[in-house]
């Protein structure tokens, strides 16, 4: 009978330690998983930043580009504006003149 309490006790006690051994390899599973997704977040983050980075550069290039075309598009018709302001003044001029002329004759 005492041997076999004596079983008993050393089957708890090795369960026992057998439990604390588990509940260090879960508490380092835990740990290590924790990591893992902090690790994860972490990149996550910084891929996330890098290509926000990167489409604020490709959009600020374009919008650039865009700029410079409306802006010789803009230089380019007030050029057209001028020629055709300079044409018709021009050809207003010589109308006036010449209904002067054919009004008052030349002097």
């Amino acid at each position: 009978m005492l041997e076999a309490l004596e079983k008993i006790k050393s089957a708890e006690e090795q369960n026992e330690r057998k439990k604390e051994q588990l509940l260090a390899e879960l508490s380092d599973y835990e740990t290590n998983k924790k990591q893992s997704l902090q690790d994860k977040r972490e990149k996550l983050r910084s891929d996330f930043s890098k290509a926000l980075t990167e489409r604020e550069q490709v959009l600020a290039n374009e919008m650039e580009v865009e700029e410079r075309n409306l802006s010789r598009n803009a230089e380019e018709a007030i050029k057209t504006m001028e020629e055709n302001y300079d044409s018709k003044k021009e050809e207003t001029v010589q109308k006036i003149i010449e209904r002067v002329i054919a009004e008052y004759g030349s002097q």
